[in-house]
């Protein structure tokens, strides 16, 4: 077990020295906790899932399936951790929290015979849930705490023109997904997550109008702007970065490679990036360390994560953690929620105690440093 986890240290640190290789640096020790997904939908229930599996639903196979919108108990734990862990300047560990601005109006959609897209605001969604009611009053205390400071991720997490084709095409497991307020294919989890991959690039007019319908839902829920953008699945045409500078985002988050869509479904273009990269009046923010227990469960994430962010301050980088929502959540699976709130804490412990001049920022605080 010792050799195991001095090798996965020594691995992850060399990958974390590629990474960060290139880019501006900063002279101060910062972590940022990058974390996506937050408001959007994804399984709905347990009893969901069991009918998926029945079904013979790929979704119930995988990790997803225990993604979901966090409950009230998830977001009071998660909060709880988070406060208990101070960087030097007294401020406690922080998620840039990348939420979604709405997600789709199942009932709508349904009554027009599938012939136009209709969208509810996250905050409508939270009152479907049973466990979720109070979940628009908890983000806001956390954000009062200094623990969860939202940043945008999209109107929705949905490539809305291709799913809109699958309904309309009576594809049975798409519409029986529907018919679960999910937008599941049955086969293949993200087939419609990648918000702004495009089949002709006219979509990309489309996803303009998109972008600023969800940054003013942003700006009309939380009264400020989000000054940072990361795009689902990691998926956006370069055409699409002089505009979000036009809408006040000054910072892209990315991992190392951005995938530039094609015109055909998971055939991208990879574009290389360096932290502090000036691009169409963009800055980039590279994702370095990743946290994500859910994603495999078998690995020692903490361990993984410290070599990582050791690499980063080696390099004079800022330690930008990527973990999803999904690790977080209880509201499905109770043990996937334990066991990423186990980790979490036992990372945030050791990262104080190892670097305890290091600070907890978020994304959009980076220009204060950088």
């Amino acid at each position: 077990m010792i050799l195991n986890s001095t090798l996965l240290h020594y691995k992850s640190f060399i990958t974390g020295c590629s990474i960060n290789r290139k880019g501006e640096s900063a002279k101060e020790k910062l972590i940022i906790i990058e974390s996506d997904d937050w408001g959007a939908i994804r399984t709905p229930s347990k009893e969901t899932i069991e009918f998926f599996e029945r079904k013979g639903f790929d979704v119930a196979k995988s990790i997803y399936k225990n993604d979901a919108l966090a409950s009230q108990d998830d977001l009071e734990k998660l909060f709880e951790v988070l406060q208990s862990h101070k960087g030097s300047n007294g401020k406690p560990a922080v998620i840039t929290a990348n939420s979604i601005m709405a997600n789709p109006d199942f009932e709508k959609i349904k009554a027009n015979n599938f012939q136009h897209y209709h969208w509810e605001p996250f905050t409508t969604t939270f009152k479907r849930y049973p466990k979720h009611q109070n979940n628009w009053e908890i983000w806001q205390q956390g954000i009062k705490n200094g623990v969860f400071h939202p940043q945008f991720h999209g109107r929705e997490h949905l490539n809305i023109n291709r799913w809109m084709k699958a309904l309309q095409s009576n594809n049975e497991a798409i519409l029986t997904s529907f018919n679960h307020n999910t937008t599941y294919s049955g086969y293949d989890d993200y087939s419609f997550m990648e918000a702004y991959d495009w089949d002709i690039s006219d979509d990309i007019r489309e996803h303009k109008k998109i972008i600023s319908d969800g940054l003013q839902i942003f700006e009309e829920h939380f009264g400020f702007r989000s000054k940072s953008f990361i795009a689902p699945c990691y998926n956006w045409d370069t055409q699409l970065e002089s505009f979000l500078s036009t809408q006040g985002i000054e910072w892209i988050q990315s991992l190392r490679s951005q995938l530039q869509p094609t015109g055909v479904f998971n055939e991208y273009q990879y574009k290389r990036h360096h932290f502090g990269q000036k691009q169409n009046g963009l800055r980039f923010n590279i994702r370095n360390c990743f946290f994500e227990p859910s994603m495999l469960p078998q690995k020692d994430w903490v361990t993984s994560c410290l070599a990582q962010i050791q690499a980063a301050f080696l390099c004079s980088k800022p330690a930008v953690i990527c973990s999803h929502r999904i690790n977080f959540v209880g509201f499905v699976n109770l043990k996937n929620g334990e066991r990423g709130l186990r980790d979490l804490n036992h990372l945030l412990k050791a990262i104080v105690k190892k670097w305890p001049d290091a600070k907890f920022i978020t994304t959009d605080e980076l220009s204060r440093f950088i």
